[in-house]
């Protein structure tokens, strides 16, 4: 993103999705936007030159806006993110940010954001997919259990929440590589209840599919057992 655009301080949520290497599906939120790029609030690491495809939502109009961009700018440390340029932005890129040039007004410095994995296969995870974008969390998602790994090795999270019924055998590994990489992140299984609940000490918490955001945003901040 160029650092010489009228950048505006806007938090909307955004699904990446890495285009050129390819790579996992993210959720996070934007930190800044402009006419010719944005700044993502992510610790998802991808190295400048990398090409992504970003879906938003435009709340003027109710409609998802798509664009495609590069990465020209990684952040680490406390407020880790990526800056994007934009290759080609749509009209309605413009018009979406013309609308919240005119609503700009004093913000706040942006607070932490919590950093959750999602680990579920495919079709879990599109059925998810709806709750983790309105959430306001930076996410990161995986299918398998090698590709948990991967991700509890990558960056410090506040949760792990396996999108399992709880009688599915995949989810007790999972909840075992969070507890022995990372254990101060939650374990949060989220699913159908068939037979008896996972519990502790390898879960915190078991959250009913049907429960909704509010359920599993209890489930990330009440008192760990």
């Amino acid at each position: 993103m160029s650092r010489r655009a009228n950048r505006i301080r806007a938090q909307i949520a955004a699904t990446v999705t890495p285009l050129a290497p390819p790579g996992a599906m993210f959720v996070c939120q934007t930190r800044d936007v402009s006419q010719v790029g944005c700044f993502l609030d992510t610790a998802t690491p991808l190295e400048p030159g990398s090409r992504v495809g970003i879906v938003v939502f435009d709340r003027g109009r109710g409609s998802p806006v798509e664009v495609t961009g590069e990465v020209t700018r990684v952040l680490s440390g406390a407020h880790p993110g990526l800056g994007i340029r934009l290759l080609e932005a749509p009209d309605d890129w413009a018009v979406m940010i013309a609308q919240l040039a005119r609503e700009a007004g004093p913000h706040d410095k942006p607070g932490k954001r919590l950093r959750v994995l999602v680990v579920g296969d495919e079709r879990r995870q599109r059925g998810a997919l709806a709750l983790y974008v309105t959430s306001g969390w930076d996410v990161r998602f995986a299918t398998d259990l090698e590709g948990t790994v991967e991700a509890l090795r990558g960056v410090v999270l506040d949760a792990v929440i396996a999108e399992h019924d709880s009688n599915d055998d995949r989810w007790p590994p999972v909840m075992d590589e969070a507890r022995r990489i990372q254990p101060g992140a939650r374990r949060i299984v989220r699913g159908v209840k068939n037979g008896p609940a996972p519990e502790g000490p390898l879960v915190h918490r078991f959250v009913e599919r049907d429960a909704g955001l509010d359920a599993l945003l209890d489930a990330l901040t009440a008192e760990r057992l």
